[in-house]
């Protein structure tokens, strides 16, 4: 039986900083700073009329549902 596996000096060395690893799995430059992703700005969303009825008729269909149960 061959057994290829690390050298003692490569399993000597001390492990890699987490960040590093990660950067280095992302295929990113380790040397690089991470630049956080800039934030969502969400608008709510205004609903019409219909849209609101038809929501509240999902809603109380709903709890027939489980009235019958």
């Amino acid at each position: 039986m061959i057994l290829i596996g690390p050298s003692r000096r490569v399993r000597a060395e001390p492990p890699l900083p987490r960040e590093v690893e990660t950067k280095l799995l992302l295929g990113q430059d380790p040397e690089q700073p991470t630049i956080p992703p800039s934030p969502r700005v969400e608008h709510q969303r205004q609903y019409t009329p219909h849209e609101l009825a038809a929501l509240q008729r999902l809603g109380q269909e709903e709890q027939q549902r489980r009235r019958k149960r």
